[in-house]
């Protein structure tokens, strides 16, 4: 994206709208990041393991 893309899709006041994003429950949400996006490969290898069957939209 360049610069003025960047200003019409999302910088310029007249265009762009903000919206407050609020979450239940932060520290659930917390660890969930931090297990599939953290430093830990270990942690994010088992949660792929264990969920792997149950996946319904499956992009390649």
């Amino acid at each position: 994206m360049n610069a003025d893309q960047l200003w019409e899709t999302t910088m310029d006041p007249e265009n762009r709208i903000l919206l407050k994003v609020t979450v239940a429950d932060a520290e659930k949400a917390d660890a969930i990041f931090n297990k599939l996006m953290g430093e830990e490969v270990a942690l994010r290898k088992n949660f792929i393991q264990t969920h792997a069957k149950s996946v319904e939209n499956l992009d390649i």
